[in-house]
């Protein structure tokens, strides 16, 4: 491991120019052009594993708009490499994968890498950048690049399979991948996700569960003056529901609701018949996320009066189920603690409230561990920031990992 880290820190400076390349790209999630410019970018960026590259069309998926018309969109491209492929019968089967998309469209002010740096101990100084995605998840596409080419020259990979998939729609929740993760999961034994560690450098161990709901609520159109009784005000019923809502937070410690977007009514001279209601479920457990939808389910029924002359109707639901530490996982977390030990590296671990395509594989029963990214922080703000000496560092932490895969 002595010389794989060499290599890697050797090429820290090209895994920077790698990455203000691929940050300079935007690939927002509603940005298909964008996207496609990105994959394009990436079928030659890894173009040098010598592997050839598996474009994987993604269904069509469903949205709500604000007026509550169902629509179908369409995603970019998913990528996969088989970058080893082992005839043994007791072969370790390993995917390491990551999305490409990001929270920033073409409209973000927030498009260009910033270098800039920090004062250290004794004199020295800190190398950071600022830029989209750096660390959610570009910088998470730059480790597990240089961690496979590294994997490839370094190691011997004959009784491992070891799989490559990039994926565009992750910071929208997945909506066209899941068919792929519901196709796929099943062939491997361990995941490898490249999101970004927490601040201090810790790797998360659990996760919270997410889900978002849209109520859709539509009440009775009428003129505010001539003919007022006769409306009835969508904007005011889903204010009711979303009270409601607010009120289960507290009802049980580990689950919130988040009422975060509320749309309705034009022409303030008209009683509103249309208003959606756009709600986010945190949650540590199945009985938790059953609690929440059944909970949710009955405050449709409570609303959804049309003898009052009200319609309430739901979409949406949960997108990923809770990320929970099982005996599986457990032994991976030791072997990972293991791998850092190898190249003098301290693993520690944290909870963390948000999710990720780990909490998606983890409800398909496939273990994994999703922060094998690099380290920084502000991610989904025009303040996220890399630590550039962690993009070498954390491609050693998954070669060692992959080599202590090949004995085990």
């Amino acid at each position: 491991m002595d010389e794989v880290k060499r290599w890697l820190d050797q090429h820290q400076n090209q895994m920077t120019d790698d990455l203000v390349q691929l940050c300079n790209l935007n690939s927002g999630s509603a940005n298909p052009d964008g996207l496609n410019r990105v994959a394009r970018w990436l079928d030659d960026y890894f173009s040098p594993l010598e592997t050839p590259t598996q474009q994987i069309t993604l269904p069509e998926f469903d949205t709500i708009d604000d007026h509550g018309n169902v629509g179908s969109h369409s995603t970019g491209t998913a990528f996969r490499w088989d970058v080893a492929t082992a005839w043994y019968p007791d072969k370790k089967r390993i995917l390491m994968t990551i999305h490409y998309d990001t929270v920033y469209g073409v409209d973000s002010p927030f498009q260009i890498c910033e270098p800039f740096e920090l004062p250290g101990p004794n004199g020295s100084t800190e190398k950071r950048m600022r830029g989209p995605g750096v660390i959610d998840a570009k910088g998470g596409i730059i480790v597990l690049r240089w961690a496979a080419l590294a994997a490839k020259k370094f190691l011997d990979l004959s009784n491992l399979d070891l799989t490559i998939v990039l994926t565009p729609d992750e910071e929208i929740g997945s909506p066209a991948s899941i068919a792929l993760w519901e196709q796929i999961a099943h062939q491997f034994d361990f995941a490898m996700l490249f999101e970004p560690t927490l601040p201090d450098g810790s790797l998360v161990s659990q996760r919270k569960g997410t889900g978002t709901f849209t109520l859709v609520v539509r009440g009775r159109a009428a003129h505010s003056g001539r003919n007022f009784p006769d409306g009835r005000n969508a904007i005011l019923q889903a204010s009711r529901i979303a009270l409601v809502l607010d009120s289960l937070n507290g009802q049980r410690p580990d689950v919130t609701i988040n009422v975060g977007r509320v749309r309705g009514g034009d022409a303030v001279n008209v009683v509103p018949d249309l208003c959606t209601v756009r709600v986010n479920v945190r949650v540590t457990s199945r009985s938790d996320q059953n609690w929440i939808e059944e909970q949710i389910k009955s405050v449709v029924q409570q609303f959804d009066r049309p003898d009052e002359g009200f319609r309430v109707e739901v979409h949406g639901g949960m997108q990923a189920a809770p990320k929970v530490v099982d005996e599986k996982t457990l032994r991976w977390m030791g072997r990972v603690e293991q791998a850092g030990a190898a190249i003098g590296e301290t693993i520690t671990w944290k909870p963390s409230g948000g999710a990720s395509d780990g909490n998606k594989l983890t409800g398909l029963g496939l273990t994994n561990i999703d922060t094998f990214g690099p380290e920084g922080d502000l991610l989904h703000s025009n303040q996220e920031w890399i630590r550039l000496s962690s993009l070498p560092r954390k491609a050693a932490l998954c070669v060692s990992l992959l080599s202590l895969s090949t004995t085990a």
